[in-house]
């Protein structure tokens, strides 16, 4: 029974705060949240107690933070080449490794702006993909 009741605490923790990561917050936030959650139950579920889903929670946000944080990097030469609207290029001198940020025009109507990003690996060419960056609220999937 004590099984029973530590898990399904551990179920509605997890359903809370994922139900607290929006699509509109940051991924590092987001990622804590989800980390934290699965990491307690988890933890919960293989050490069997308390004291294991707060170990598991505590790691869980670590990691999830961690891969949230990174995510967030990678997306911030998209969000900076459309609110300068103009290229943008970072480029790691000891990796030979660059990314690239073209903004597209932005279109007045949905007030998004597509930005090419680009992908460089010792002078070639790796991935090239494009983004969408909305200054507010997109209500329509028309252009």
């Amino acid at each position: 029974m004590k099984d029973l009741k530590s898990f399904l605490i551990i179920l509605i923790a997890l359903v809370l705060m994922l139900s607290c990561a929006r699509p509109d917050r940051y991924n590092t936030q987001r990622g804590a949240a989800i980390g934290a959650g699965a990491g307690a139950l988890a933890g919960g579920l293989i050490g069997g107690n308390n004291k294991s889903a707060l170990i598991g929670a505590g790691v869980g946000t670590l990691v999830g933070a961690i891969i949230g944080n990174a995510a967030d990097q990678h997306h911030q030469i998209v969000r900076e080449a459309a609110l300068k609207n103009r290229r943008i290029v970072y480029y790691d001198h000891k990796k030979d490794h660059a990314i690239e940020a073209i903004p597209g025009p932005q279109d007045q109507h949905t007030q998004c702006r597509k930005v090419t990003k680009r992908e460089w690996d010792k002078g070639y060419l790796v991935s090239e993909r494009v983004e969408e960056v909305c200054e507010g609220e997109k209500l329509t999937g028309d252009y």
